[in-house]
């Protein structure tokens, strides 16, 4: 693609982000969702000759996380003090159930067979996202081209499906209908969608940064200065910046993966650090290493929680993995994945994780899942220019 090409698919997006009416947050929520899914280069983009198609479901997955803690935290994501079409149904699926948090959430809604308590309220929550997506965002994004309505994404329709044919996460995504994208645009939002989304912008990693700061200053009980007009947010409430990016709760979210190496640990089960090689003895060496940093994928999938040592995992921070650190370590990585498989709490998880965000072949093969992690960090160093790590 032309430098000239690049540079007006930017303007274009900067023009829909900067200038087009929005009553809501939809259309920011709309757009990093698609830049989101691009980037992690999900196995469910399609190719349509001209076009890409993006299943809608996946950007409905992409607003759940999104919006989840927004809502629970009360901050108005619509003009007039309205709530948004979805917002009920959310707050009586976190308020009916014992989801404690949205990760708790998302592994009831990835498994491919749903709880019957839960399967009839997941199919309405998951259908009435596509439509809201479909019927307002998706619409109306893109009018500042001057094209009319549904100027950069076109819908094409699933077949109807009864809701007793479902039987979850991935028959939803199966029959979800799908978004079509000009590939021009799908190459441009591959390249550069990271400046436009602002997860990897200056002044998101600035703000993370001093976020960071402050909590190491807490624990050392040092005055820490406002941030991030910090003063305007009640104490104890979270600032909308922090649970857009989630960066607190991160740690909380890897506990089933942590306890199940330490156990191994405690066993006298060997378990070796992913990236050095070397044993982890104790509890105080390990720490549970997001392979591609949560901070640059948003993910907290099984097959991206890996065992490392402290020391290795704080060098490592969040960088992206080289390709001679991953071929260095395939041989672990194959081993810790077929212990995923393999563990009876672990493996109905990990199979639909992996099915959802690696691979679409219902058998997965270990090399078939190798393939897609290397071709995903490659990517964010190639195309993102982000810095790599290992080699």
């Amino acid at each position: 693609m032309a430098n000239s090409t690049n540079d007006n698919i930017l303007l274009i997006f900067q023009k829909i982000i900067e200038q087009e009416s929005k009553t809501s947050t939809y259309k920011f929520a709309l757009l990093r969702a698609v830049i989101d899914l691009i980037s992690a280069q999900s196995p469910h983009i399609e190719d349509r000759d001209t076009h890409v198609a993006i299943p809608v479901l996946l950007i409905s997955d992409k607003w759940l996380f999104y919006y989840w803690d927004l809502i629970a935290n009360g901050y108005a994501q619509i003009n007039g003090g309205r709530s948004l079409v979805f917002e009920e149904r959310l707050r009586e699926l976190q308020q009916n159930h014992d989801l404690q948090n949205y990760w708790d959430f998302n592994r009831e809604f990835h498994k491919a067979h749903y709880l019957d308590n839960l399967k009839p309220e997941f199919i309405a929550l998951a259908k009435g996202l596509n439509d809201t997506i479909i019927k307002n965002p998706v619409k109306y994004i893109g009018t500042s081209m001057g094209q009319g309505y549904n100027s950069l994404f076109q819908v094409e329709a699933a077949k109807t499906i009864r809701s007793t044919s479902i039987s979850g996460y991935i028959d939803l995504l199966v029959h979800s209908p799908k978004l079509l994208l000009e590939t021009s645009y799908y190459e441009g939002l591959k390249r550069y969608g990271g400046l436009l989304s602002g997860t990897n912008s200056i002044i998101m990693n600035w703000v993370d940064f001093m976020e960071k700061q402050k909590q190491v200053q807490t624990l050392d009980n040092q005055p820490v200065a406002n941030i991030a007009n910090e003063t305007t947010v009640p104490y104890g409430k979270k600032t909308p910046l922090a649970l857009l990016l989630q960066s607190e709760a991160v740690e909380r979210q890897t506990s089933i993966i942590r306890n199940y190496w330490l156990q191994k640990i405690k066993e006298g089960h060997p378990v070796f650090c992913t990236w050095s090689g070397s044993q982890i003895k104790s509890e105080k060496e390990l720490a549970i290493d997001h392979a591609i940093p949560f901070s640059v994928l948003f993910n907290n999938d099984y097959w991206n929680l890996v065992p490392a040592k402290n020391t290795v995992n704080s060098s490592k921070s969040d960088k992206i993995l080289s390709k001679n650190q991953l071929f260095a370590a395939k041989n672990r990585i194959f081993e810790i994945w077929a212990s995923y498989q393999n563990a009876p709490e672990l493996t109905t998880i990990f199979s639909s994780q992996c099915q959802i965000s690696l691979v679409k072949a219902a058998e997965i093969t270990l090399d078939n899942l190798f393939e897609k992690f290397v071709q995903i960090n490659e990517g964010f160093v190639e195309l993102r220019g982000m810095e790599s790590w290992g080699d």
